[in-house]
């Protein structure tokens, strides 16, 4: 989607742009076609008309209940630590979005080596493996088969499945879903409307339910309103930490206090942008702009002259951006520096019940 559009899409969803009742309305009528759409899926699987697949392997989905970024890889990096902790052998199976190879079944990573890197498949894949050496990651449109190889060829116990929410075909053991803490319900519309996948309702499907945030800020507004929402599902809380900033032209690590000084912009194409720069914020760096691109956006030259016009506009002699979009400028030269924000996620609130699940689950 050109970026413009984007932007304009999310403006109109949230409330706001020009002509935007009659684009809303349009929308709206969308929605409700989508949601009778999703409804009866879910039926079908519900009363076993479309069956679903019981796997030799422990299976532990993450997914969203909206289309936006809650925190799914580092919370997939989180999951895979505590299992191998455990004495367990884990794998990843990622959808893989972006990437040439996209809805084909491929080995990213066998554990020992990175076989394929961006752009035969998506960012997410990539940086899981580069995160999680020894662990086998795959890309599968057809999760079923990915679960299979992840057994089959590397001996997988345990499988993460990433954005598994709603892919209801693969039976598992575990059900978690991320909600972002600044706007859990996605304007409380489904599909095009709003960023809802399923009805807020779905919630009470899942085993846990976990509110993610940039920093630790105490109690999200929205909290008591999802707990009302999930029901008897536990609520947990967890927050983006920083980790390392990192020039990606020379690998060094870069001290924030020195971009605190500096003046930068940040640039990301990520499928929540303000949680990135709340993320920046919590550091104590300020940018002058944020330019945003339409999530898993694949950077070319003219993007790349776009963020030096901006960054000249402003006076700005750093851009700042995120580990996924680094993979996707890695072929690339950019004139100017760029640094990396690494992020990992931290329960704050919740982690006797978190434990309590792996307990229950690997006994």
């Amino acid at each position: 989607m050109n970026p413009v559009v984007y932007r304009q899409y999310l403006r109109w969803i949230a409330g706001h742009g020009p002509l935007g009742r009659p684009v809303r309305g349009v929308l709206r009528v969308a929605s409700w076609i989508y949601g009778v759409g999703v409804v009866g899926r879910l039926g079908l699987y519900r009363t076993g008309l479309l069956r679903r697949e019981r796997l030799s392997a422990r299976i532990i989905s993450i997914g969203n209940l909206t289309a936006g970024g809650t925190g799914k890889t580092p919370f997939v990096i989180l999951l895979v630590q505590e299992v191998r902790n455990r004495g367990l052998r884990p794998a990843v199976v990622v959808r893989g979005y972006g990437g040439r190879k996209e809805g084909k079944t491929v080995v990213v990573s066998g554990g020992d080596t990175i076989r394929l890197g961006y752009p035969e498949v998506g960012d997410e894949a990539v940086l899981l493996a580069r995160k999680l050496p020894g662990v086998p990651i795959l890309m599968a449109a057809d999760r079923v088969e990915g679960c299979q190889v992840a057994i089959r060829d590397f001996g997988a116990q345990v499988i993460m499945l990433d954005d598994g929410f709603q892919h209801l075909r693969v039976k598992r053991d575990l059900d978690i879903l991320l909600l972002e803490q600044e706007n859990p319900f996605g304007y409380g519309y489904l599909l095009p409307r709003g960023l809802l996948r399923e009805p807020v309702r779905a919630l009470q499907r899942a085993d846990l339910v976990v509110v993610t945030a940039a920093g630790d800020g105490g109690e999200p507004l929205e909290f008591p309103r999802v707990v009302r929402h999930a029901g008897s599902t536990p609520v947990l809380q967890a927050a983006f930490t920083p980790t390392v900033l990192t020039n990606t032209r020379t690998g060094e690590t870069v001290d924030e206090e020195d971009l605190r000084r500096e003046q930068v912009i940040a640039f990301c194409g990520i499928a929540n942008p303000p949680a990135f720069e709340r993320t920046l914020r919590s550091l104590g760096i300020f940018s002058k702009h944020h330019l945003i691109f339409p999530d898993h956006h694949p950077y070319d030259p003219s993007d790349l002259l776009k963020i030096a016009q901006r960054m000249e506009e402003v006076g700005a002699k750093v851009a700042l951006t995120t580990e996924k979009d680094a993979v996707r400028l890695e072929k690339m030269s950019p004139h100017f520096p760029i640094v990396t924000l690494g992020v990992k996620l931290v329960l704050t609130v919740g982690h006797p019940e978190f434990k309590q699940c792996l307990d229950a689950l690997f006994p």
